[in-house]
């Protein structure tokens, strides 16, 4: 059974999912930044077990939320949890009263979230080496 628990500070283990998922198996190097001190942390839990994480923030007063660092463990992936993960901070974002959701996709995953109603905007644009495109989604 899944949980999903929702953090006000980055917990330790949202730090040891993203060091894996996006530092170690994907080759990130800034990975941490000051956004995560104030943000809303999420991490999905799988029979007990640490296994997805995001984070949600605004900058612009809490009308548009970013989600960010969306990550799940490779051995669980194809399980459904970053859609369970996106939709879950999607509702957390709402529920705060957001009217926008956005965020920055790794290209070869923006198929991903158009099934979860994001559409594309912008050109595409390298984060460290990788290439990106921003998009969006109404609430």
């Amino acid at each position: 059974m899944n949980k999903i628990k929702f953090y006000n500070t980055l917990p330790p283990e949202a730090k040891e999912i993203r060091i894996c998922v996006f530092m170690n198996e994907q080759g990130f190097m800034d990975e941490f930044d000051d956004k995560d001190g104030h943000a809303v942390h999420l991490v999905l839990y799988a029979n007990g077990t640490a296994v997805g994480t995001a984070r949600l923030f605004t900058e612009d007063g809490g009308k548009t939320f970013h989600l960010g660092r969306i990550a799940v463990l490779k051995q669980y992936r194809g399980c459904h949890l970053g859609a369970e993960i996106v939709n879950a901070m999607c509702e957390k974002a709402k529920s705060l009263g957001a009217q926008k959701c956005v965020l920055s996709a790794q290209c070869r995953v923006r198929e991903f979230y158009k099934t979860l109603g994001f559409t594309e905007y912008g050109e595409e644009y390298y984060d460290e080496y990788c290439p990106h495109i921003f998009m969006e989604k109404t609430l």
